[in-house]
């Protein structure tokens, strides 16, 4: 220790900043601060210069964001993938109850089908305004592909010069394919008539009804909804969408389709005429609709050709012989020939009540099918639901089962109207017509029962319809009856000063006697009590739609 004191002694104060001498055995401010802990240059916090580097990425931490980067990409890759197969499961759920709502022609390419599916199923929502725009979109592209031989249309031909332009000759083609083809263009029609006259802005390629273009044509325009694009001028707009007249036209003149489907067409064509107050063309379409529904009928014609009727020594009439006189004898009725329509209608009657009757096992429910078994329940599974099989095509007469009779009680009810309606003299006697239209209609309903089952759902919407209306019309007419006869109650004493007119009452105004007053009064009463009892025939007791029912994919 002694050499060491006088080396200190000896060498000057900033002797340590020799290079040559150790710094730790100076005695430096850390060894006089009184603290606990030795405070060595190494154990301090380490001061960044300009001159130091930091090392923020170091080995650990590179492993750590590799691993969470890795595990990341391994989760969102697994909740895509079960996002898309969720998507793509609901969306296949949804297309395979709407084929079994909707069934479709198996011979269509799956597009094709997806196509007719949502168009019908847009069009029957029950949410808001169906989007026409869209469904036309979808009809057409339909009716593109099922008429391109490049596509759908392999063996579809054009007609005849003698055709309306665009018609095609559907003659080689299956049933079944010639079957969805009508119901496309049938479609088309239907789409067409709700967007009669819109137009399309060439300058925004947007459409738009014909009401709230401002031009000369509209001189009144309406305004555009609250949200929409301002309404465009005439002179920028073009009309976009086709005539329906002209696609009736074509279904009526197309070759490959049955009897049946074109006096459908007919009808459906005349109705549209009546609707634009077309009566003249609305006519003919409807004798058009006659006519078709004689081209397979033997010679001599069942009914007269110049008032309609029905000849009463001529064979049972075919069914659409049937539906298409019913529907040109309501149309007479409704344009005020009462005199041509009620003969029509009564011979109509008398033909359906001489139809021969069927068994008596077709007019009640039938048996529900037997349970599938299990095998047989996975092949409905995995298989796609058949298409239905072709309806008649009406050239033969029909049986006299339960659809005929509510179709009777809806010609009572006609007959009843027109009775009414008429003259004055007739109008107890069309209130007789509309009694004996509900009586059949409640009959039949209760005889079919609260659980028909498919073949049967058709004759209780029918029934349904008929006794509605019969009970609204019985009690309209009954009211009306009661309301004249009160007042004509009231003025009788005023007229005839509280008795008899002219001398000693020996003749006068007429009295009205009190018993056709409670006569009215008391037949209300027997008309509320009908709809009381009739209320649970009327209610559709059908549960809700499900987005799918899985028990259908195990029927038979």
């Amino acid at each position: 220790m002694r050499p060491r004191l006088i080396l200190r002694r000896i060498l000057p104060r900033n002797s340590r900043n020799l290079p040559f001498f150790r710094s730790f055995a100076h005695n430096t401010p850390f060894r006089s601060r009184p603290a606990g802990r030795p405070q060595l240059p190494f154990l301090s916090i380490p001061k960044v210069t300009s001159q130091q580097r930091v090392r923020y990425l170091t080995t650990e931490k590179k492993a750590w964001i590799k691993h969470e980067v890795k595990q990341g990409l391994t989760y969102a890759i697994l909740f895509t993938a079960a996002g898309i197969a969720f998507i793509a499961t609901s969306w296949a759920i949804k297309q395979e109850t709407l084929e079994r709502e909707y069934p479709t022609p198996h011979e269509w390419g799956y597009l094709t089908r997806i196509y007719f599916r949502n168009a019908r199923q847009r069009r029957d929502k029950n949410e808001g305004l169906p989007d026409w725009v869209e469904i036309m979109d979808l009809a057409e592209s339909v009716l593109k592909r099922l008429e391109d031989p490049n596509i759908e249309g392999k063996g579809v031909r054009d007609a005849s010069h003698e055709c309306p332009p665009g018609t095609k000759d559907v003659s080689a083609m299956p049933e079944s394919w010639r079957r969805g083809y009508f119901e496309s263009l049938m479609l088309y029609a239907t789409t067409a008539q709700m967007l009669n006259g819109w137009m399309r802005d060439k300058t925004r390629n947007i459409m738009f009804p014909p009401e709230v273009i401002i031009g000369p044509s509209n001189p009144r325009p309406k305004p555009i909804r609250p949200g929409q694009a301002s309404a465009p001028r005439e002179e920028d707009c073009e009309v976009v969408y086709p005539s329906a007249d002209d696609i009736y036209v074509r279904i009526v003149s197309t070759p490959g389709f049955t009897t049946r489907q074109k006096m459908e067409a007919a009808l459906a064509h005349a109705s549209w005429l009546e609707f634009n107050n077309l009566h003249g063309p609305a006519s003919i379409m409807y004798e058009r609709a006659v006519e078709l529904s004689l081209e397979n009928t033997p010679s001599p014609a069942p009914i007269d050709t110049t008032t309609h009727a029905l000849k009463e020594s001529s064979p049972p009439p075919s069914e659409n012989l049937l539906i298409s006189l019913t529907a040109l004898a309501t149309f007479q009725a409704r344009s005020g020939t009462v005199s041509s329509a009620l003969p029509i209608l009564v011979s109509i009657l008398k033909a359906r009540k001489s139809l021969p009757a069927p068994s008596d096992t077709s007019l009640l429910p039938s048996s529900s099918p037997p349970k599938p078994s299990t095998t047989r329940s996975l092949l409905n599974l995995l298989q796609p639901p058949p298409y239905p099989a072709a309806p008649p095509d009406g050239t033969a007469p029909p049986v006299r089962d339960s659809k005929e009779l509510c179709l009777e009680a809806a010609l009572h009810l006609h007959i009843g109207e027109i009775l009414y309606a008429s003259r004055q003299g007739g109008r107890e006697e069309g209130l007789a017509w509309t009694r004996d239209a509900v009586d059949l209609a409640e009959e039949q309903l209760r005889r079919l029962g609260s659980d028909a089952d498919d073949g049967l759902k058709e004759a209780k919407a029918v029934c349904r319809d008929c006794l509605a209306t019969g009970m609204e019309n019985w009690g309209r007419m009954v009211a009306k009856l009661a309301r004249e006869e009160r007042a004509r109650q009231d003025r009788t004493p005023e007229v005839s000063g509280g008795g008899g007119g002219g001398w000693f009452g020996l003749w006068g105004q007429g009295e009205v006697k009190a018993e056709d007053v409670d006569r009215w009064a008391a037949e209300e009463r027997v008309i509320e009590e009908r709809q009381r009892r009739a209320a649970e025939l009327l209610e559709d007791l059908e549960p809700p739609r499900k987005l799918f029912d899985f028990g259908s994919i195990f029927k038979a």
